[in-house]
């Protein structure tokens, strides 16, 4: 299967959707901090991915623009948590468990291993 390609219309409508999803992650965040916070963007955002696309799939109601401005743009920024959610979910009970088992361990040992680099380095110098 060949790449997808994105027209201008298509990363325009994705860059204002991530760039609203963001700024509503970080109101969140400044309101709720820490993993208050974080637990509730993923679970709004599971749930307004799962509106959207199982709305979208069965239904036919948004098209492929309000699914790239909606979808992957504002709740992908908003949280990364949904997309991981419902591929988990689409892909079975077995892969999905094993996605959801891998996702947490090589998540938590990435943060882990860059945790562990940055502080053997002493930090990062940015003003060089």
């Amino acid at each position: 299967m060949g790449m997808m390609k994105f027209t201008l219309n298509e990363q325009v409508l994705v860059g204002i959707g991530g760039c609203i999803g963001s700024v509503a992650r970080y109101q969140i965040n400044e309101w709720i901090p820490s993993l208050s916070g974080t637990f509730i963007v993923n679970i709004l955002g599971c749930i307004a991915i799962g509106m959207l696309m199982y709305e979208s799939i069965y239904f036919g109601a948004f098209s492929r623009n309000t699914r790239l401005f909606l979808g992957v743009g504002l709740i992908g920024s908003f949280t990364t948590f949904s997309a991981f959610a419902t591929q988990s979910i689409d892909a079975g009970l077995i892969p999905g468990g094993l996605n959801i088992v891998a996702n947490i361990i090589f998540g938590l040992f990435g943060v882990f291993i860059g945790r562990f680099i940055i502080l053997k380095q002493g930090g990062l110098s940015w003003n060089t």
